[in-house]
């Protein structure tokens, strides 16, 4: 089917909009759905009552199961007695330590405890009730290990639900649980910060060990470098490399001066200058006395010159004093510039002395520097390891202190007590259940087989399925024999059916198509349909129309005409094809008024040879001729091809399936070979309708009072006879 092309809302030919149309055919879905179930109300009805029973029995038979529910609180933190941290983290500061608990409470470790708790006749009541029957009874953990754990939303509080048949047990067990968690964490924390204990001294031993070995060391160190006192060593050889350091530089300076006067010296002896110029010659006692004599006998000479003459005793004596006293500081000169390169060595010496003492004294310092470090390691590790040791002494006193005293990671807020009533079964509930599943159950297995069921029912199966327009709907015709049957219109022997035949008569006055047509084939799927019935009936109710209507039975094989009027003739169409027998011979005439009837006649040994004979076409166009409606009655499409053959000849085709007959498979084929001889199909009948289905598929209840005062002559008279 196209999709509509027209905009949403919008108005059809007959003033119906979309949502309309769409509301009309979710309505139809749900009226054929329930009709479906309704057609197999036997099978719905069977499996309610079977789930009824079943839920009821269930209810009944079971054992009564009791529930204990105790509740908890999970502590964010326990007592703190002493503030240390704990061995075992047991604080909850978030979700995941939430869970975490939750999960420890589900462990299979709580529920082998709690199993262990149990006295012999707490586990003998608490296994009894599952027992197998081959004796063998199930764990009592097993049995446990069923509890539920429901955390409160939005809380730290955790509800523990058992069940059980015996109502003792079930608050026994839950109790058990809650406590059991409780002393599970708590043997935990104790059982960790024990092993925590002597883990710590095992390794506070190996640690004092250590701090042993290290203070060896510096004991062994201290000797080897006659190291009694390393700061006092070490200030001795800082004020000696002080000191040092000073006569060093002292030493240097006198160097360099007695180099800078040992140099001026041995220049001024080089170039001849008097040396007696040098202040630091002339500073010298001698030198500066023989200066000033020479000076002075110098100074007597010249006077004497100025009074005597060269031969002159006192100037001579004067000469000669004057050249002993030069030759004397000459001498002094000398023994001067000796003077000076003797100190020039001498503080030469000093000063390499002094410089080779400085650098001892600094290799010693180094020296010093280099164990005082590697001291200084050693001493650094005795301490931190000695701190260490003092650390883990303390902390494994402290984990001893905490592991002797018991902190709750929970409390249990209430306690299971024992339940009166049982949780289950719930009587009222189960069977409120049991109908609601009956119903339920029962009408998807009925929707169910009738979803398996492929059969043609409805009118969306024939006119979406098949493809051809619903002509009528004829109604079950109950108790009836054949003859009676085929005569339905005619003895008024149910007025229902009558009526359906004049509507499919009227329906087929609508179409321009079957309004004109007078050779038309009736055919079906499947033998059985009642295409004769369709036939006969339609041929009996143009009849009474004033319409001049033969029926013509095409059926050589199983022929059904004949018997259906009670006719007793010797011939018909087979001696007509045979050219045994003239038209006029094989009309049965006036059998109904304004009918006529041909029947098969003899046998016929080919009847497909026969019906393509040109003695057959010649009779077709014969009874065109004479008739207003000439009804061919042919064999069923999905059994011969009989009527394929004859179908180029005719003006038209109806089409008969019996409701809940064919399936749509075969239906379907049969129709497209109907349709590819491009014939009209003016449509097809819907034949032995159910009472009361009618409606519901076809919006026509044929049941209601409505229709029978229409039908029935007695309902027909009362309003005259009331108005009387």
């Amino acid at each position: 089917m196209k999709p509509s092309s027209r905009p949403s809302g919008s108005n059809n030919a007959f003033g119906e909009t979309d949502s309309d149309h769409t509301e009309a055919e979710e309505k139809h879905f749900l009226r054929n759905s329930w009709l479906m179930v309704v057609e197999r109300k036997w099978y719905a009805l069977a499996v309610f009552a079977l789930t009824v029973l079943a839920t009821a029995t269930y209810t009944f038979l079971t054992t009564p199961i009791y529930g204990g529910s105790a509740s908890i609180q999970v502590l964010k933190h326990g007592p703190q007695v002493l503030r240390v941290a704990d061995v075992v983290e047991s604080s909850v500061t978030s979700d995941s330590d939430f869970n975490t608990q939750i999960k420890v409470l589900e462990s299979i470790a709580i529920a082998q405890n709690v199993a262990a708790r149990l006295t012999p006749e707490e586990t003998k009541l608490l296994v009894d009730p599952y027992k197998s029957r081959s004796g063998e009874p199930p764990s009592a953990t097993g049995i446990i290990l069923h509890r539920k754990v429901v955390p409160q939303r939005m809380t730290l509080i955790t509800l523990i639900q058992f069940q059980h048949p015996n109502p003792k047990m079930a608050a026994r067990v839950a109790n058990l649980l809650a406590s059991e968690y409780i002393a599970y964490n708590s043997r935990l924390r104790i059982e960790e910060s024990l092993k925590a204990v002597d883990d710590l001294k095992d390794r506070a031993d190996q640690q004092r060990k250590r701090v042993d070995e290290i203070a060896n060391a510096l004991q062994t160190f201290r000797q080897r470098g006659n190291l009694i006192s390393l700061m006092q060593s070490k200030d001795i050889v800082t004020e000696k490399l002080k000191a040092l350091n000073m006569l060093t530089t002292s030493t240097n300076s006198r160097l360099k001066e007695a180099e800078v006067r040992w140099n001026q010296v041995r220049d001024w002896s080089k170039t001849g200058r008097d040396l007696a110029e040098l202040p630091f010659v002339t500073a010298q006692p001698k030198v500066a006395q023989l200066s000033l004599q020479v000076t002075t006998q110098k100074l007597a000479v010249a006077q004497l010159q100025e009074r005597y003459k060269d031969k002159h005793p006192r100037l001579i004596e004067a000469i000669n004093g004057l050249a002993q006293t030069e030759q004397e500081l000459k001498i002094a000169l000398d023994t001067a510039a000796t003077s000076v390169k003797s100190e020039y060595e001498n503080a030469l010496q000093n000063d390499e002395g002094a410089r080779k003492a400085l650098v001892d004294q600094e290799a010693k310092s180094l020296d010093l520097d280099k164990s005082a470090v590697e001291y200084e390691n050693l001493n650094r590790e005795f301490r931190v390891n000695e701190q260490l040791l003092e650390s883990m002494m303390s902390r494994m006193r402290e984990t001893s202190v905490t592991s002797s005293i018991e902190m709750e990671s929970a409390r249990i807020i209430d306690r299971a007590v024992e339940p009166t009533n049982p949780i289950s079964p719930n009587v009222g509930v189960n069977l409120a259940l049991g109908v609601l599943g009956g119903l339920f159950l029962g009408f998807s297995f009925a929707f169910l087989l009738a979803t398996i069921d492929d059969k043609i029912k409805t009118t969306f199966d024939v006119e979406t399925l098949v493809g051809l327009p619903l002509l009528g709907l004829i109604p079950r015709v109950e108790r009836m024999e054949q003859p009676d049957k085929a005569q339905i219109v005619s003895n008024g022997a149910d007025r229902m059916v009558t009526e359906a035949f004049l509507s499919l008569y009227s329906t087929l006055r609508i179409n321009d198509e079957s309004r004109n047509a007078k050779l038309i084939l009736v055919t079906s799927t499947l033998p059985g349909e009642g295409k004769s019935f369709i036939a006969t009936n339609l041929g009996l109710t143009f009849a009474s129309q004033g319409q001049r209507t033969v029926i013509i039975d095409c059926d050589l094989r199983k022929p059904n005409i004949e018997r259906s009027f009670r006719l007793n003739v010797g011939k018909g169409v087979v001696n007509y094809c045979a050219n045994a027998a003239t038209l006029d011979e094989i009309i049965v005439k006036n059998v109904h008024p304004n009918l006529d009837v041909i029947t098969v006649g003899a046998r016929a040994k080919n009847p497909i040879h026969m019906l393509n004979s040109k003695e057959f076409e010649t009779l077709v166009a014969e009874l065109g001729k004479r008739y207003d409606r000439v009804l061919f009655d042919t064999p069923p499409l999905g059994a011969v091809s009989d009527a394929l053959n004859i179908l180029p000849l005719m003006d038209g085709a109806i089409y008969t399936i019996r409701f809940n007959g064919a399936k749509r498979g075969a239906v379907q084929r049969c129709a497209q070979r109907l349709r590819s001889a491009n014939i009209p199909v003016f449509g097809a009948v819907m034949n032995d309708m159910k009472a009361g289905l009618t409606g519901a598929y076809y919006y026509m209840d044929t049941n209601s009072k409505a229709f029978k005062e229409y039908y029935d002559p007695k309902l027909q008279d009362a309003p005259a006879r009331a108005a009387g």
